[in-house]
């Protein structure tokens, strides 16, 4: 059995420069689904536009709808997420005394 010593465990343990730690993977997840909703709503609006100008009615109406609920909800995402970053920037800030 090896003897526990801070020299067992060589500087093995600590992260080199520019990694991160992976218990702060959960603080640095950014806003995705919002984007992503939003860019599909706009392919969407691409969509009925195509199907449109084909005589596609069914197909128009179906991308349409489609389109106008990724917009409103990517839209929506995206302005909760802001939301929220300035309100835990205020609340660090308040936290810290910088105001």
């Amino acid at each position: 059995m090896l003897p526990v010593t801070p020299y067992a465990y060589p500087a093995a343990h600590k992260l080199p420069d520019g990694a991160r730690n992976p218990r702060d993977g959960a603080r640095g997840i950014r806003n995705l689904p919002g984007p992503i909703l939003l860019a599909a709503g706009i392919v969407s609006i691409a969509l009925t536009l195509t199907a449109a100008g084909y005589g596609e009615l069914a197909w128009s109406v179906l991308c349409g709808l489609t389109g106008a609920l990724c917009l409103r909800f990517g839209i929506s995402l995206t302005v909760v997420e802001q939301r929220r970053i300035k309100a835990a920037k205020a609340q660090d800030t308040a936290f810290r005394g910088d105001i």
